[in-house]
């Protein structure tokens, strides 16, 4: 009888260690990046970078096979975004991105092209970029 009491209790232990190691890992506390080399990486034919604001992060379980999420803000120089406006039909959208940046109270104006996104993202890639003409910036909210 003393026997089956603890292994009842170690099962009790362990599977509450594997909740709670569950529950952390799908909460934690997105850090947010500036580095623009793994933007670059990721994304050779995305030039004219001035800055960056993202962030990443796993998707999935702790086993298996995961995905990798990004999104964030590229802000490009005025040679690269005037490119971007001659070279690609682009269409309003209305989104919300989840990442939030602070544009000074006013909010941008997103639009999509699916030739850009074809040309800026490999295959690999599920998700889309968004650009806000007015301010020169891109939201991108993609996973791997």
């Amino acid at each position: 009888m003393q026997k089956l009491i603890s292994l009842s209790v170690i099962l009790v232990l362990l599977l509450g260690i594997s909740l709670y190691s569950g529950y952390s890992s799908g909460h934690a506390e997105i850090s947010y990046r500036t580095d623009i080399k793994p933007i670059r990486e990721r994304f050779p034919n995305l030039t004219g970078i001035d800055k960056v604001y993202w962030s990443g992060s796993t998707v999935g379980g702790d086993f298996g096979p995961t995905n990798y999420s990004m999104r964030g803000y590229v802000f490009l120089s005025r040679a690269e975004a005037a490119a971007l406006k001659q070279n690609y039909t682009w269409e309003h959208e209305r989104i919300t991105p989840q990442l939030q940046y602070d544009f000074k109270g006013r909010p941008p104006h997103w639009s999509s092209s699916d030739d850009f996104d074809a040309y800026i993202k490999s295959s690999s890639y599920i998700g889309h970029f968004y650009f806000d003409q007015k301010r020169d910036v891109l939201y991108f909210d993609v996973e791997r």
